[in-house]
């Protein structure tokens, strides 16, 4: 590999040259730049980002960051899921299968050049966004359980208790009502 410019980091080629940027905004395509850098930077293709930390990175507002993440998820270039406040994990994908890599997103990708027999893969080695751990502090800003977050315990001291009954309004006839209006 030729290397032109010093401290360098990669961008999947077939994300350019297979025709994924053509529709991509300016904006889309800086989030994704700015994926790239932070995977190469934490050897990771896994990441967990909030929309300021990429602010920093490729400026934009928290609005076109949403659109530049739907773009990417659309041109299957990364998966994004919600994850705290304001953050979202990103998996990069590979852009010819719009899928993730089949390997742990801390093990390195293996080139293949073409028409080369294929590398095996462990099929136990597949990375999904849904394996990330749960965020330690949820949207409302608390960091212990309550209400519908916390873990249901079956107890048997409590006893469940039956609502009473409606009491019935008293029946008046016309002839009281007559009686009391005079």
């Amino acid at each position: 590999m030729t290397v032109m410019v010093p401290n360098f980091f990669g961008v999947p080629t077939a994300s350019l040259r297979g025709g994924k940027f053509k529709d991509l905004s300016g904006i889309a395509t800086k989030v994704y730049m700015a994926l790239c850098h932070e995977s190469e930077r934490y050897s990771t293709r896994e990441l967990t980002r909030t929309v300021a930390q990429l602010q920093e990175l490729v400026a934009g507002s928290p609005n076109s960051h949403a659109k530049a993440r739907a773009e990417l998820m659309q041109a299957g270039l990364v998966q994004a899921e919600p994850y705290g406040t304001d953050g979202f994990v990103f998996v990069l994908c590979d852009p010819e299968t719009s899928q993730p890599w089949p390997l742990h997103p801390k093990e390195r990708a293996v080139y293949q050049r073409k028409g080369a027999p294929p590398v095996a893969v462990p099929l136990d080695a597949t990375s999904h966004v849904k394996q990330v751990k749960p965020p330690k502090i949820d949207s409302a800003g608390v960091s212990f359980p309550f209400g519908a977050n916390s873990q249901k315990q079956s107890s048997t001291t409590h006893k469940t208790v039956e609502p009473a009954p409606p009491l019935a309004a008293p029946s008046l006839s016309w002839v009281e009502i007559g009686n009391a209006a005079k």
